[in-house]
């Protein structure tokens, strides 16, 4: 009788659960959304019963749609996104509601301690500048706005705790994860005290989980979330992942010889690396502990990718192409119209959003270098190609030469799109090999549950069992010259729309 793994990722925007068979086949699948509280600029919070709603609603779906015996799933892996802050009362109810990954409201404040040499001073502990929604930075705007929500907590514990809390009543944290709060020493896996007192958080340091190794069994399902979520009780659950690390695992990296691209809500870049300098002026991306023992993960990343080229896809065709937005499949028939059209026809550039100043939400990007001659087609082309250009874009801002990979893995939704991958190996000059499947994060952390409880004996087994290729795509030489110069003139609109007031065609 087959057996299963459970994985769950928490998302800024989404819930995502799947169960697998132990080869890796996803048996069901369910997603739900989330909402974000924006209630004043910079703002990006949730509740966290919403949260955990969320949660039991998935893991229900999952078992529904399977129809197999709870008792059948040998372990459960959580992972989620990073960063952000649930805080906890000494009775574990919530303070106020968490913060989520992508919070802005403490910009100025990481300026003002880059300036006042705060980040250079913490480094060689952390390895990593300071950013708006990271938990240090965070718990830091808190002390100074609102140090009463500090005073009432009890337990700061990131998204992926909670969960966790709430499936077995313990309360721990996860290397991974803690790797990027900047509050974790980065040399010896433990928070560093000297982290809070230079931060002025010093009271926050014993209100930290107890930090877990991500492959360990953190507790067991208990009755009530049994009585929740149809889960039998007693079902271990493991500490989990950070969702950069999940995604990577779940693509097959286990070296630092290949570049991990995922392209879906987010364009996800990384690499594994043996060392990071200490020296804060040699600092070239954020640095985390990552799955690998003895390695470190190194990303840069955005939300830019799949879901902006569809919402781009969509608006043009409804705009420019009406009697084809009813196809039953719209993107594979833009699949069809890009291939077929020559890339020196058009000099159109497309600039993702994420890149400009954002003063209207709903602006998803915007075209430069139009000419009288350009159509429909041009601009999807030059849709297809300005998220290929944000990628490598994130890709040079790892700061390694692309030659020193030997290939590329790619997954996520956009990976499904033939011409998207070929352009992006034509571009990078780099063979790229595509992972079949979807939720990808949660087979990274069902992987982990597998090695957790003892299925697979290693990450290398978890990878042989469970990670599937798709196709693979060489680059074509020819094309080499065509996109370095497209990529040169994206680089150049981009830097002049972030200076000043250009005229462009708004999507």
């Amino acid at each position: 009788m087959d057996k299963y793994l459970l994985g769950i990722n928490n998302g800024k925007n989404e819930v995502r659960c799947a169960i697998f068979n132990t080869d890796g086949r996803m048996i069901a699948s369910a997603i739900k959304e989330l909402s974000v509280q924006e209630s004043l600029p910079g703002y990006a919070q949730r509740g966290s019963e919403e949260t955990w709603q969320a949660n039991i609603f998935v893991i229900r779906e999952v078992l529904n749609i399977s129809k197999i015996d709870p008792s059948m799933i040998l372990c459960i892996g959580i992972t989620a996104c990073g960063n952000g802050v649930v805080f906890l009362d000494a009775e574990m109810k919530e303070v106020c509601p968490m913060v989520l990954s992508g919070d802005t409201r403490a910009e100025a404040l990481c300026k003002n301690l880059k300036e006042d040499l705060t980040e250079r001073k913490l480094y060689p502990l952390t390895r990593s500048d300071l950013r708006p929604s990271q938990t240090s930075v965070i718990l830091k705007w808190f002390r100074i706005h609102q140090p009463e929500i500090l005073e009432k907590t009890r337990w700061i514990l990131s998204i992926k705790d909670l969960i966790r809390y709430k499936l077995t009543g313990e309360i721990y944290g996860e290397l991974t994860e803690a790797s990027s709060t900047g509050l974790l020493d980065l040399n010896s896996s433990e928070y560093e005290p000297y982290i809070f007192e230079t931060l002025d958080i010093a009271s926050c340091y014993e209100k930290m989980p107890k930090v877990l190794d991500s492959i360990t069994i953190a507790g067991h399902v208990n009755r009530e979330a049994s009585l929740l979520t149809g889960l039998k009780e007693g079902t271990p659950v493991t500490a989990g992942y950070f969702d950069l690390d999940a995604e990577a695992l779940a693509s097959g990296i286990l070296s630092d010889e290949e570049l991990c691209m995922i392209a879906d809500t987010w364009s996800i870049n990384e690499f594994l690396v043996g060392s990071v300098s200490d020296n804060y002026d040699r600092m070239t991306n954020r640095a985390t502990l990552s799955y690998v023992k003895g390695l470190y993960l190194m990303e840069d990343l955005s939300p830019s990718s799949h879901n902006t080229l569809n919402r781009c896809i969509r608006k043009i065709v409804s705009k420019y192409a009406p009697e084809i937005d009813e196809e039953e499949d719209l993107n594979k028939k833009c699949d069809v119209l890009v291939a077929r059209r020559d890339p020196q026809k058009s000099e159109a550039i497309f600039i993702p959003y994420h890149h400009t100043d954002k003063k209207d939400p709903k602006l998803d990007g915007v075209f430069v270098n139009l000419r009288e001659d350009d159509d429909y087609v041009s601009l999807l082309r030059a849709a297809y190609e300005g998220v290929i250009f944000s990628t490598i874009h994130h890709i040079r801002n790892l700061k390694r030469p692309v030659y020193t990979y030997t290939a590329a893995r790619l997954s996520g939704g956009i990976a499904d799109s033939a011409i998207w991958a070929q352009i992006l190996a034509d571009t990078l000059q780099l063979p790229i090999q595509t992972i079949r499947g979807n939720y990808i994060g949660s087979k990274g952390a069902a992987i982990g549950a597998g090695i957790a409880c003892g299925v697979f004996e290693d990450l290398e087994d978890g990878i042989r069992h469970m990670v599937r290729t798709g196709k693979a795509f060489i680059p074509r030489k020819r094309y080499a010259p065509i996109y370095q110069k497209k990529y040169e003139a994206y680089e150049s609109a981009l830097m002049s729309l972030l200076t000043e007031d250009k005229e462009h065609l708004e999507i």
